[in-house]
C-alpha cells in the first residue's frame, strides 16, 4: 500500500485494503505477518524513521481490527537507483 511523501497516515483507500485482509487473516488462521516499510528521501536517517512511522501506523490498525497474529516489521530505505518507494508491503507466508 502506498503513502504520501513523509507521511505514515493511512489513507481510506489503504484502510479498507487492511480490513479484508485482516478478516481474511482472521479467517484464514494465518499466525505470522510481515511488514515491510519503505521511504524515500534525501536523508537516510529520517527515511528510516518514517518507513518506521508506516509500519508501526500499518500495525496498529492491524491490531484494531483484531488479528491475533504475530506482526514482524522492518523499515528500509530504498535503493539508490529510487526502488522501492513509499509504501508498506503486507506479507503472510
Amino acid at each position: 500500500m502506498g503513502f504520501a511523501s513523509h507521511s505514515a497516515e493511512i489513507s481510506d483507500t489503504a484502510r479498507g485494503d487492511l480490513d479484508r485482509f485482516a478478516k481474511a487473516v482472521n479467517a484464514g488462521g494465518v499466525r505470522q505477518i510481515e511488514l515491510r516499510a519503505y521511504a524515500g528521501g534525501g536523508d537516510p536517517a529520517e527515511s528510516r524513521k518514517v518507513a518506521l512511522a508506516r509500519a508501526l501506523a500499518v500495525r496498529n490498525y492491524l491490531i484494531d481490527q483484531r488479528v491475533k497474529a504475530r506482526i514482524e516489521i522492518g523499515a528500509f530505505v530504498p535503493s539508490s537507483n529510487g526502488a522501492g518507494g513509499d509504501r508498506v508491503d503486507v506479507l503472510a507466508p
